[in-house]
């Protein structure tokens, strides 16, 4: 009986040192952490041209493809006082290899294109 309690300890000082079954956060992507920063920065100095220039464009709003100016346009409608809030304290969910951002009924898709982070679109949350 003895045996079998100092194997089990063994094995749980085991798996506690090398992590394996321990629950563990993984370690955020710092590129895309920095991405963050910068886009909550803009958000909330509501400055839409450094939201663009960090934006997939074209932008498919409302059914139609929007260039830069046409995204400035319309990002009064898309980020509300209420949303630029929410995208600024949201926790950034890792979806393979994009994150969201869940605001109410909207989701913010972040993820890479061209090799680099950017505002890829938004959603209904379902």
């Amino acid at each position: 009986m003895k045996t079998k309690r100092v194997f089990v300890l063994v094995v749980l000082m085991i798996f506690s040192s090398t992590g394996v079954g321990v629950s563990q956060k993984p370690n955020p992507d710092p590129e895309f952490t920095a991405f963050l920063t910068k886009f909550r920065t803009a958000i909330s100095r509501n400055d839409k041209a450094a939201v663009a220039s960090m934006t997939k464009l074209p932008f498919l709003y409302d059914s139609k493809e929007r260039n830069r100016e046409e995204f400035i346009r319309i990002y009064p409608q898309l980020f509300t006082p209420k949303i630029r809030r929410c995208l600024t304290t949201a926790k950034p969910v890792k979806e393979g290899e994009n994150y969201d951002l869940f605001c109410g009924q909207l989701i913010f898709y972040l993820g890479k294109d061209g090799g680099e982070f950017k505002f890829l679109e938004f959603g209904v949350n379902d």
